[in-house]
């Protein structure tokens, strides 16, 4: 299922590619392993070309599903955060928190829309909860004050695949914390997509859906 998601496969021709793929699910419910004839690329540079944010998008979704496995924690008390798919698949949802904020990388940093909206400034968080105390400040204010109300505040982030001390979360440096979570995904993604040799031929940007993208940025601006 993995590779379907991170390949977009079902973009275009969905019902002959349909009509393939439940042949290969016969093979995998006798316990062969069946082959594959699209690429996916599970690097760490594909994640960061490939990883403008919008729900819609299946490449999205199979990331999204990454952090919902790790069941992520709320950064002020490590309380499970409740997720659901009615809020999940809205990108603008109040779940949805850019962990670097969007005023202060437009204000403060003067990145343009794409950075800002990448997976990889995504986490999720309980409704309001987090928002309310975080609003436009840097990850290195608003993590010094969930420190004292969390012991735990390491292993809560990285429920939400962030090393606190390693990704440059206390120096406010974007740059390293986009780089070093785009290679967490990846190291995710590599666990459990089985390579095949096609996948020596690279895989393609998926640009069927920017108009997705492109709205519901669109929300989240207004």
């Amino acid at each position: 299922m993995e590779n379907l998601s991170l390949s977009g496969r079902y973009s275009y021709a969905s019902e002959g590619k349909l009509a393939q793929d439940v042949r290969r699910v016969d093979l995998i419910l006798e316990d062969q392993q069946p082959t594959y004839d699209y690429s996916v690329d599970t690097s760490a540079d594909f994640i960061r070309d490939n990883g403008w944010f919008g729900t819609g998008r299946s490449f999205i979704k199979a990331l999204l599903c990454l952090l919902t496995y790790h069941q992520p924690k709320s950064f002020d008390n490590d309380a499970l955060v409740h997720t659901s798919n009615d809020w999940l698949k809205q990108g603008n949802s109040k779940n949805y928190h850019h962990f670097f904020p969007k005023a202060y990388m437009r204000k403060k940093l003067g990145r343009d829309e794409w950075t800002v909206n990448h997976i990889a400034n995504i986490t999720i968080v309980d409704d309001f909860l987090n928002k309310r105390k975080i609003k436009d400040k840097p990850p290195a204010t608003y993590m010094e004050k969930f420190a004292e109300s969390n012991p735990n505040l390491t292993e809560t982030m990285e429920s939400h695949l962030i090393d606190l001390d390693g990704f440059g979360v206390w120096e406010n440096d974007y740059d390293r914390f986009f780089r070093e979570r785009c290679e967490a995904f990846a190291k995710e993604l590599e666990q459990r997509v089985i390579p095949q040799p096609v996948d020596a031929r690279g895989q393609a940007v998926q640009t069927d859906d920017f108009e997705d993208v492109e709205s519901e940025q669109s929300a989240a601006q207004g």
